[in-house]
């Protein structure tokens, strides 16, 4: 039972941002009171990669913190937030996703959360308070529907159980 516990009260959180300044402010300033564990990605194709190629758990609460605009080397335009956002949201559509923008970015608010995401961020000295409230709520969200799913599960075998112990004692009392 405590494996099941330690599963349900995990948080994964997934910094996809070009900036390092903000991903490292991000990386240190995320706060929660469940466990949880923040893995980087400087670009959208390693992190739909990791995505992709790795099996991850619905009873964990998975959060996408995703910038908008990224840079290669030569700086040419890589995959940019919104192309992120629709990869995730095609490969694994439970992950939770919180657009991050700068404040020339703020007029696609609207087309990403048509897309699926959960919310629009902008990078300001209080985007960490709105960005730990956001995960603190998606985490609750998602605990309550687990429990109110397990306490389904357990209704369910809780009357099969109790069916079945009905019409042994029946069948028995009539075949005597």
């Amino acid at each position: 039972m405590e494996t099941i516990e330690k599963i349900r009260n995990r948080i994964a959180i997934y910094i996809v941002d070009y900036s390092i300044e903000w991903s490292d402010a991000l990386y240190k300033g995320i706060e929660c009171t469940e466990p949880f564990f923040i893995k980087k990605f400087s670009n959208g194709e390693d992190f739909i990669n990791f995505i992709r190629s790795t099996r991850l758990s619905k009873r964990i609460t998975h959060v996408a913190l995703i910038g908008y605009t990224f840079y290669d080397e030569k700086n040419q335009t890589l995959m940019n937030g919104i192309e992120i956002l629709e990869s995730l949201k095609k490969v694994k559509p439970f992950v939770n996703a919180i657009m991050l923008a700068n404040d020339d970015e703020q007029e696609y608010g609207g087309y990403v959360k048509k897309l699926g995401a959960v919310a629009v961020i902008n990078k300001d000295e209080s985007a960490l308070m709105r960005i730990n409230n956001h995960i603190s709520m998606l985490y609750s969200k998602q605990a309550l529907a687990q429990r109110k799913k397990d306490f389904e599960t357990s209704l369910y075998i809780c009357i099969a159980t109790l069916l079945v112990t009905v019409s042994y004692v029946l069948i028995s009392n009539y075949l005597i």
